[in-house]
């Protein structure tokens, strides 16, 4: 059942590619984690922009919240545009993106939040993109053939509705969360809650690795437009498969999917982890918009963002976990990591 008292006349006009501000989307926020409240999708001015949010009853606009993983503006405000309410800052904005290397010549950028991004035009065929990765290719192929000779034919599910996808996702998850020392994301039932409810309304892309029926690995993400964004992304925690990298042997079939699907792009959704540089193209920096000035922005909305969405403090403390310390180390190094 559709909670948000959507007012169609105070919303920009504009479709938005970013499944954050799509009303669907925000209706499975509501129910969730704002269930009895009244709740509508407004449209917000902050620097002469637009950015389309949910507004809670009591709270105001949701500025931050676990699994919208980034604002982005609807465009710059005009003339004639409705009338709007303001906002003087939003943490999360996703910039204009910029190629990996060129973020990766920012001083410091080890240090900033982007979500890493296939931008597909720049491939005029999937053998194209494969070639721009040949060592990353040539090594999962190794990989996956002796996959097969050890343990069996991997069969990929591109949008795998079983029963069992959603509790052995969140298992293993939980496994490793506590393996690292980390918050355990899915002992809030909420965050299970919201990827049912994803699922139920049909807006759920669960991926699926299996080998004789038995589930490898997993991504949950959803295809909004004309992008494909994920935010969970788990495997066998078995130490036998280790050597397999069962999550990059699953990540060749999304991309290629992806590619195939005719998508603009496929977000891997905010952290740089080094898994996630092998497989991007671009990064999409996350800042802040209004005030204070924008030599601040960038520096600032990390603290921000920590201290309010745990989704963003987990991929903050994997990233500095991994980073923190080789500062000094050539960033071509990071090329290495694994899944």
């Amino acid at each position: 059942m559709n909670i948000l008292q959507r007012h169609v006349d105070e919303l920009s006009t504009l479709a938005p590619i970013n499944l954050y501000t799509e009303p669907a989307f925000l209706d499975v926020i509501a129910s969730v984690y704002h269930a009895g409240k009244a709740c509508r999708v407004r449209d917000y001015a902050v620097d002469g922009e637009i950015y389309r949010l949910l507004d809670v009853e009591g709270s105001g606009p949701l500025t931050s919240q676990t699994f919208i993983d980034m604002h982005e503006s609807l465009g710059r405000l005009r003339g004639h545009a409705p009338r709007l309410r303001a906002l003087t800052r939003l943490d999360g904005v996703g910039r204009t993106m910029v190629p990996l290397q060129e973020f990766r010549q920012i001083p410091g950028w080890e240090g900033l939040f982007g979500a890493p991004t296939v931008l597909w035009a720049d491939y005029a065929s999937w053998d194209d993109y494969l070639k721009s990765r040949q060592a990353l290719v040539s090594e999962d192929r190794r990989r996956g053939r002796r996959l097969r000779e050890f343990v069996g034919e991997p069969e990929f599910g591109v949008n795998d509705d079983a029963e069992d996808v959603l509790p052995t996702c969140f298992a293993w998850k939980s496994q490793r969360d506590l393996s690292l020392g980390r918050a355990d994301l899915f002992a809030n039932p909420a965050h299970q809650r919201f990827f049912h409810e994803l699922r139920e309304r049909k807006m759920l892309r669960a991926s699926t690795l299996r080998i004789r029926n038995r589930l490898h690995s997993v991504w949950l993400g959803a295809v909004h437009s004309t992008r494909w964004t994920g935010w969970i992304f788990s495997f066998n925690p078995d130490p036998m498969f280790a050597r397999f990298s069962l999550g990059q042997q699953l990540l060749h079939h999304i991309l290629e999917s992806s590619y195939r699907e005719k998508h603009s792009e496929f977000n891997f959704s905010i952290g740089m982890e080094p898994y996630k540089l092998k497989f991007a193209t671009h990064v999409r920096p996350i800042a802040m918009a209004g005030t204070p000035a924008l030599a601040q922005r960038t520096a600032a909305v990390a603290r921000g963002l920590l201290a309010r969405n745990p989704w963003l403090h987990e991929q903050a403390r994997t990233l500095r976990r991994r980073l923190s310390h080789r500062a000094t180390t050539p960033v071509a190094s990071l090329s290495s990591g694994q899944n």
